[in-house]
């Protein structure tokens, strides 16, 4: 840390190499220091705790009480709680009296070997000393110490301890050497793990790292001091550190950090970095300073020391790192960092190697301390020298600029020295990464502090010339017209000046964009000129430009850019490079002129780019406008493409060329705010009322009324609606087109609605000129009149072929009829601005717009909106076109509605009256009442009772049924869900029944008919059918009542005189009950029974229908609650809940626009109903479109962004949405598929760090996508199921084919294989079923007898089946056993065998069998398959991962690379059977003592090896006769497997372990070849084949197969080349397993085999005595039966033991649950991996 606290601990340190703490990535402060004199072993050791020192001594001295059922000690209301400490550290109680002595037993591991005390010794500095306790049992080895506190800053303490190891007294056991002794220092180590634990206890890194930050941050900003003449001579030698000739490294010029080298030598090389860093420069020359960060010591885990040691009173500070650099190898840098402020307020840091100080104390001090302090003599010190400058931008923007020498050491190649040059100027990236923030915001930035532009007659000589060029070209070329070209935004007008050139002559042209932009001048104008600001580069990039940067900076308004753009084929990409200029105008405009570089102009891409240069010249004009609120920008530009291009292309590329316009247009449209400000204006003029209407538009007013309003109701054809809270009155045939006429409430007042529907705002309004527009528009104009009159020409092309466009002249007029209702009017007229076009045809409409004031809901104002038209468009249309148009046409009311739509509120609002209603409901319940109730509970119960046939729901957490009780002929139907609401709400929006969400597409009528009490109401609904079938209506009594859990809601038939039965209206019966239970957590349980009669005659598939979708109101309910719960209160619940909403279709695909798919309108229609999806949606714009790609789960390449959260964009919202698809396709479970996902795209994993719900619901998604699709996972089962079945069949087929030829004795040994498979796959399906009863057993060994099991278990796992509760194991491990049996004993044996007699056929004369052959291929196929499909579904298991990480991991991440490292695993595996089985097939062509002598001598050297390690037993913990078996056949297994297939799976300790399978497989491959060389060797009368064939067929076979294990090795992560050289034993991974901390990996050493960690025991045994009784009270989730059941009687207290055996024996493990559910219920995997974990 830099501060005097840094040095004081330097004074002292040896630097870190000490092991990690407990539970925490940070090291110790120093290293253990070691040292002996005599028999006595002293370590000393200190860290940074961050606490006071009276707090931590308080939790010292009290570490002791906790779990031990004492109470602490009591603390001071305003401190911290003290966190309990970890059971590991702290297991005896307090001894003696005195509250300042404590006792405290520790120990390495599972070995408790002291028992402490702890005593305070002195006050200033405090001190503590510890010794053994007197009642402690005697060692062979003494420990003591002490331990001192020093209060440091920011409220931290210096806590340093020294412990001591001698020789124990009297009585002890004997000890052997103390200082030699390796348990001794193994104990002493692990007594010094009390400082990590303690740091981890107060652990405030973040919080300390931001007061240290803080702290120098202002001492940069406020010092005033300077450097002295020694730092300044340093500073100046650094600067000079650019004067370099830089060439900039590949791939760097799309990276946010630019990177050049430049050579120096062959052991080193200079880099150079720039990028900006959003944060003040004074925060990041402290980020850089403070070297001891917390943060940088967790990120750089590698490193084995890092220090900062300051200078005081002075601008320096020594930085000393040691590295690792893999290969053993290690380096230690050691530099001085000085620092000044220039006069330009540049910050810059000075990096001066140690070796080139100047001689003197303070050099041969600081060699002298690095010396001392390396780990070894071996490392290398290493020179660095370097020149950070900080620029500063802006108040939180920077430029950083890094020149750095690196050094390693000795010669280094030129790949890894652009390695180490990448790595020394990481820490540009490193800095960057850590205070990127959006985009937008920092350019907003960056732009307030932009200085203004020269004014012109500033500029100098070639300046003015350039401008002078550039304003010339507003003139345009004389003598050409302008000629408008089609723009893609109705607020861009784009236009071209085009000469075809003459031949062979480049092309040329100039194009010009024009717009109204809404923001000042000065902001568009920096903007523009920014043209690497953050926005603009984004926007680059995802046009797939190549390159983008700046070139040469040669004033604030002066640079030169290089771009290269990207060209479709077959034209060659374009480089343009420009020198760009600006200035102010005396007008005020301000310009921006560029000019294209002389041809001469090189560039340094950093790679070879096949470019044509291209040229571009223009403007861009600023001009003021609205007093400078908004500006008019216009932008010319003369472009030169180069090359022979077409026309058609030159004038394709204008509008791209000055798309500049058209994006900037967006990026400061205000157009919501500026409709809204319109819309306000008119609807303040329409409430005034103070209009003077003339006797035209009265008479308009007057005429449109009567004509319109006057046609009734019941004359009108009724029409479907697509928005159910629009009424669609129908369609009234009069007239040419019809009448259409509907109408809806809007939530708004009548004169906004007013406002919003007339063309005085409507015309201008800018969201509707773009539907316009999007729609067909071609010409918009309006002639006002006043107010409140206006005369508008419209023109349409409805892009129907043969349908000419057709244009509308009409008259708009409002008036108030009275004061609640008002009238707009529309009728066609006749104007003289707008005469009849050739080819367009006048069309003609009338339309009345009838607003009518309701009383408000609450606060929120009604209006209802009654819309009627009589249109005639010219011409012939067919009726039916007619009638679809006229929907089409009155969805304009459904858009009025939606635009103003608070229905969300108005529910709410009503729900919460209704909720406090229920909870202050006492009213009595009558008799009557109570039967009813009674009834309908009683309908759950009979329910329960009865057989049901499951349904398929549209969403996957409902689960319905329906049954048929017996003598009745109506169905029950019952349906049951969770939803994130209380009971009390969900009764509420029930009880409501008149809510908006509550409304239904097929309601033609619902309404409350008596409510005598607040839980008893009669209710009335008439619903429209299909046109088969009557309508029906039901009148029902619905009745509430509280439960203890919950309530119930009744609803019961009944009759009443007020409704009559309507004429063809069947009348129906709906008894139901709905019960409500509180299920915790914040969620309640629907149970809803449904017993419908709806009248008349109805068919079965109709009541199915009917029934399945009545029973989905649950699901209703459960999205409706879903919907009102905001943001702030989501969990992992609501996380799975709004999953299963996303997956599931809903009504709004139906009406999905013209532009959008099924999915856009699900997901847009969910996100506009959902406050939190809303919220999250106005937080991160491009949410929607990730969710969407997401839901659509279409198959495509995944890309690649690395975007953070703060600068997702649209685009790469798609790409990464999009990308889940592959990651499903690529993975056996969703969870390992979102796993990837989130790996491969960092912003998605911002979001789960950030929401805690987002993980579960992308979990929830993926699960459901997995289960929907064909491709996948199911491909990849049935694929390698169908290459299983294939192989047995063709092995059958041989089988055949061989008895038949006369080979009885190769058919026999063949179906003796295929024997030996099915009899193995029954034992497993015996131990499966054995307590499902027979029935199952029986059909299970039917499906392995008739050869389908391998795609029977693939169905299985591929629809995601739960395992059966009378299995031992999962469907996936059933799967995984099925593909090792047969890979053994079918697929192995069986290739040899094959090849074999099909090589005697080959010598015998009979020619080559091709059947045979396919058949060899097709096992070696489906063993490679399988091989490769169990260690891959084995290493992407997250669980795995999480569990293993130093073993499962191998496999990339990103998509593309499993695919290829999956294959070439299929291959390997398949390429290895081919070889061996081949080669072991000549071998028994001389007879088949070879092979027995080859493979018994082979597997006796495996069983050697194991047994000489003390590794023979497998892991699996059976005992006895049984073990013994087990041992014995899967050792052989394994082996077999390994050497014919390389699975590998096996690599790992508990099998065969890695250094012995990478020897097993380089010996299974020399095998190969030496057995072709003893064959030719024996000299055999007739051989097979001639002798170069076969070494050419054998040397493919190997060489291919070392090609593709090169190619995986290469694919895969390199942290785990080491698991294939690991010389790890499976009982030393067993018991490492006991080793680790917590009881959660401790306890899994019982799922293995107690002779792997017998040398253990008395550790296991003391760990599980002394916290049995523990687990007995808190019940952990391991501690049941099964791991009860596994655990010997003498490691339980005999107490415990008495309670469990409860006067009988209790009871034992069986094999069933040994191999399918382990210790603590965890399924035990069927092969061993990373070591046999689960």
């Amino acid at each position: 840390m830099p501060t005097p606290e840094s040095a004081h601990a330097a004074a002292n340190a040896t630097f870190a190499t000490g092991t990690g703490p407990i539970g925490n990535s940070q090291k110790l402060d120093t290293a253990t220091r070691s040292h002996h004199v005599g028999e006595t072993l002293t370590k000393e050791a200190s860290i940074l705790i961050h606490t006071d020192p009276p707090t931590l001594l308080n939790a010292l001295m009290n570490l002791s009480r906790a779990y031990q059922g004492q109470p602490p000690p009591a603390r001071d209301p305003d401190s911290p709680g003290l966190p309990p400490p970890t059971r590991e550290l702290v297991t005896r109680s307090v001894k003696g009296a005195r509250a300042i002595t404590s006792s405290v037993r520790l120990g390495l591991g599972g070995k408790t070997n002291f028992s402490h005390d702890f005593e305070v010794m002195a006050v200033s500095p405090l001190s503590v000393c510890f010794r053994r306790h007197p009642d402690a049992a005697p060692a062979p080895h003494d420990a003591s110490g002490t331990l001192t506190m020093v209060g440091a800053e920011h409220n931290t303490t210096r806590l340093s301890m020294a412990a001591q190891m001698a020789a124990a007294g009297e009585g002890a056991p004997s000890s052997t050497n103390v200082p030699a002794s390796k348990e001794a220092h193994a104990l002493l180590d692990n007594l010094l793990q009390l400082l990590p634990a303690l740091f981890a206890m107060f652990n405030r890194s973040g919080e300390v790292d931001e007061a240290v930050l803080g702290q120098l941050t202002e001492r940069f900003l406020t010092a005033s001091t300077q450097p002295s003449a020694d730092e300044a001579a340093l500073l100046d030698k650094a600067r000079a550190y650019n004067d370099k000739a830089w060439k900039r490294l590949k791939g760097s010029v799309w990276e946010p950090v630019e990177k050049w080298r430049a050579s120096a030598g062959e052991t080193s090389a200079w880099g150079k970095a720039v990028g900006s860093v959003d944060a003040a420069a004074a925060r990041v020359l402290a980020y850089l300073w403070y070297y001891e960060s917390y943060e940088r010591k967790n990120k750089n885990n590698a490193d084995l020391i890092r220090l900062g040691i300051e200078i005081p009173n002075s601008h320096s500070m020594f930085q000393l790192v040691e590295l690792n650099i893999g290969a053993g190898q290690k380096r230690f840098y050691a530099s001085k960092w000085t620092w000044c402020r220039e006069s330009s307020g540049d910050f810059i840091a000075a990096l001066t190697s140690v070796q080139d100080l100047p001689e003197g104390e303070e050099k041969a001090a600081i060699l002298t301390t690095i010396e001392k302090n390396k780990s070894s003599d071996a490392v290398i010190v290493s020179q660095s020298r370097g020149l950070y400058r900080i620029s500063s931008l802006a108040e939180n923007v920077c430029r950083v600029t890094l020149v750095a020498q690196g050094t390693i050491g000795g010669w280094v190649p030129d790949q890894a020295m652009k390695f180490l040059i990448r790595s020394t100027l990481g820490i540009v990236e490193d800095t960057r990464d850590k205070y990127e923030r959006n985009g937008k915001v920092v350019d907003a930035e960056l732009r307030s502090e932009f200085p203004p532009p020269p004014l012109l007659d500033q500029l100098n000589g070639e300046q003015m010339r350039i401008a002078q060029k550039c304003l010339a070209m507003e003139t345009g070329s004389a003598g050409v017209e302008w000629t408008p070209l089609k723009s893609t935004s109705p607020f861009v007008a784009f236009s071209m000046q085009y000469t075809k050139p003459e031949r062979n002559q480049p092309s040329v042209a100039l194009g010009m964009a024009k717009a109204t932009l809404d923001c000042s001048a000065t902001e568009a104008f920096a903007y523009q000129f920014a043209v690497c600001g953050r926005e603009k580069m984004r926007i680059s990039k995802e046009g797939e430009d190549l390159a983008r940067f700046v070139l040469k900076e040669r004033a604030a308004h002066d640079f030169e850019l290089a771009s290269v753009k990207k060209m479709p084929f077959p034209l060659t990409n374009r480089e343009f490079l420009t020198r760009y200029l600006s200035f102010k105008e005396p007008t005020g405009d301000l310009v921006v002129v560029f000019e294209a570089l002389p041809d001469t102009t090189k560039v340094d891409y950093g790679a070879n780019l096949k470019v044509v240069r291209a040229k571009s010249t223009g403007i861009v004009r600023f001009k003021p406008i609205n007093g400078d609120a908004q500006c008019e920008v216009t932008q010319i530009q003369h472009g030169e493409f180069g090359g022979l291009v077409s026309d058609r292309v030159v004038v394709a590329k204008i509008p791209q060329a000055v798309r500049g316009v058209s994006v900037m247009r967006e990026r400061f449209q205000r157009d919501d705010e500026v409709d809204g400000a319109k819309r306000s204006e008119l609807a303040g003029i329409i409430e005034s009322n103070n209009e003077i209407y003339t006797d035209v538009e009265n008479s308009v007013v007057d005429r449109v009324r009567d004509q319109l309003d006057s046609i009734p109701d019941s004359s009108f054809e009724k029409l479907e609606s697509p928005d159910h809270l629009v009424h669609m009155e129908g369609f009234h045939k009069g007239g040419k087109n019809g009448v259409p006429r509907a109408s809806t409430v809007v939530d708004e007042d009548i004169c906004t609605c007013a406002a919003w529907a007339h063309p005085l705002y409507l015309l201008d309004a800018r969201h509707d000129v773009k539907t316009f527009y999007a729609d067909g528009g071609m010409d918009r104009f309006i002639t006002v009149h006043n107010t409140h009159s206006c005369i508008t020409m419209l023109a349409k092309d409805f892009q129907i072929p043969t349908f000419s466009p057709r244009e509308f002249v009409t008259r708009s007029v409002w008036r108030w009829e009275n004061e609640s209702v008002l009238l707009l009017v529309t009728e066609s007229c006749l104007a003289e601005q707008y005469p009849v076009r050739l080819g367009i045809v006048r069309a003609s409409v009338l339309t009345l717009e009838k607003f009518e004031r309701l009383d408000p809901v609450g606060e929120v104002p009604q209006t209802r909106v009654t819309w009627t038209q009589q249109p005639d468009v010219g011409g012939f249309i067919p009726s039916q076109a007619v009638r679809g148009a006229a929907v089409g046409q009155m969805m304009y009311v459904s858009k009025m509605r939606k635009r103003f739509d608070k229905s969300p509120a108005i529910d709410l609002a009503s729900s919460l009256r209704l909720v406090a209603m229920i909870q202050n409901h006492d009213a009595p319940y009558t008799e009557k009442e109570e039967e009813i109730l009674r009834t309908g509970v009683s309908h759950i119960s009979m329910f329960e009772a009865q057989k049901g046939t499951e349904l398929k729901m549209a969403s996957p957490s409902t689960k319905a049924k329906i049954a048929y009780e017996k003598g009745s002929s109506f169905a029950f139907g019952y349906a049951t869900t969770t939803v994130r609401a209380s009971p009390e709400e969900v009764l509420a929006d029930q009880w409501d029944l008149l809510n908006r969400a509550g409304r239904a597409a097929d309601d033609l009528e619902k309404c409350v008919d008596e409510e005598p009490s607040g839980h008893n109401k009669l209710i009335y609904i008439r619903k429209k059918t299909p046109d088969a079938f009557d309508n029906r209506d039901f009148l029902s009594r619905v009745i509430w009542m509280a439960t203890p859990s919950g309530f119930v809601n009744v609803t019961n038939a009944e009759e009443s005189a007020r409704r009559p039965h309507l004429k063809g209206v069947v009348r129906g019966k709906y008894p139901s009950i709905l019960k409500v239970t509180a299920a915790g957590n914040g969620q309640t349980k629907l149970e809803y029974v449904i017993q419908p009669d709806f009248g008349g005659s109805m068919p079965a598939w109709a009541m199915k229908f009917y029934m399945s979708s009545n029973l989905s109101e649950v699901t209703k309910i459960q999205v409706t609650m879903q919907a009102r719960r905001g943001l702030e209160n989501w969990d992992d619940e609501d996380g799975k809940a709004t999953a299963e909403i996303l997956v599931t279709k809903t009504d709004a695909e139906k009406h999905h626009g013209r532009e959008e798919s099924e999915v856009e309108a699900r997901v847009r229609a969910i996100m506009e109903t959902h406050e939190g999806l809303r919220e999250l949606g106005e937080k991160h714009g491009w949410f929607e479109v990730l969710l969407t790609k997401v839901v659509a789960n279409k198959l495509r390449p995944a890309g690649d962004s690395r975007a953070k959260l703060c600068n997702m964009s649209e685009k790469e919202a798609k790409v990464i949405g999009g990308a889940l698809a592959s990651c499903i396709a690529a993975n056996l479970t969703a969870s390992a598929a979102v796993d990837e996902w989130m790996l491969r795209y960092p912003a998605m994993g911002e979001l789960e760090r950030e929401y805690v719900w987002f993980r579960p619901m992308m979990d929830t998604i993926a699960q459901r996508l997995l289960e929907s699709v064909s491709w996948g996972l199911k491909m990849r089962l049935y694929v390698g199921a169908s290459l299983s079945t294939m192989d047995l069949l063709s092995d059958l087929y041989m089988i055949y084919t061989y008895a038949t030829t006369g080979k009885e004795g190769t058919a026999l040994s063949l179906a003796t294989m295929v024997g030996l498979c099915l009899f193995w796959q029954l034992i497993l399906v015996f131990s499966q079923t054995v307590k499902g009863g027979r029935k199952v057993m029986l059909k299970e060994m039917l499906i392995v007898i008739s050869g389908l099991k391998p795609g029977w278990e693939a169905m299985k796992v591929a629809n995601n089946s739960e395992q059966p509760a009378h299995a031992n194991m999962s469907p996936e491990s059933e799967l995984t056993y099925t593909k090792c049996i047969e890979m053994c004993f079918e697929s192995v044996p069986g290739s040899i065998l094959t090849t074999y007699a099909t090589l005697q056929s080959v010598k015998n004369g009979d020619g080559l069998n091709k059947l045979a052959v396919c058949s060899v291929v097709m096992s070696a196929l489906t063993t490679g398959f399988s091989a490769a499909t169990i260690s891959f579904d084995f290493d992407v298991s997250p669980q795995r991962r999480r569990d293993e990480p130093g073993f499962y991991g191998y496999i990339p991440d990103a998509a593309s690379s499993r695919t290829l490292i999956f294959g070439c695993m299929i291959i390997n595996g398949a390429l290895l059977l081919l070889a061996r089985s081949v080669s072991t097939a000549l071998l028994a062509m001389l007879g088949s003592q070879y092979v027995a002598a080859y493979y018994l001598s082979d597997m006796a050297m495996y069983f050697i090896y194991k047994a000489l390690r003390r590794d023979l037993w497998h892991w699996v913990p059976l005992k006895g006769p049984i073990g013994v078996v087990e041992t014995v056949v899967e050792r052989i297994m394994v082996k077999i497997l390994v050497d014919f297939t390389g699975v590998i799976q096996f690599r790992g300790a508990a099998e065969m372990g890695g250094c012995f399978f990478t020897f097993n497989l380089i010996m299974a491959l020399a095998a190969s070849l030496v057995s072709t060389h003893v064959y030719y060797a024996s000299d055999p009368d007739e051989p097979v084949m001639e002798e170069g064939l076969a070494w050419t067929i054998m040397g493919s076979l190997s060489a291919s197969w070392l090609s593709f294990f090169a190619a995986f090795l290469l694919l895969m992560k390199r942290p785990y080349l080491v698991t294939f050289f690991s010389t790890q034993t499976g009982y030393q991974y067993v018991q490492s397993k006991f080793l680790r901390e917590g009881d959660e990996n401790k306890k899994a050493v019982f799922k293995y085999n107690k002779k792997q960690w017998l040398s253990i025991r008395a550790d296991v045994k003391a760990w599980t005595t002394e916290n049995w009784e523990l687990w007995e009270e808190e019940q952990p989730s391991w501690f049941n039966e099964n791991f009860k059941a596994s655990v010997d009687d003498d490691m339980i207290p005999a107490e415990s033991l008495r309670k469990m055996n409860g006067g009988s024996q209790r009871r034992r493990s069986s094999l069933g649950d040994l191999l399918g559910a382990g210790a603590g219920g965890a399924k035990v995997a069927p092969v061993g991996g990373g070591g046999g974990d689960e």
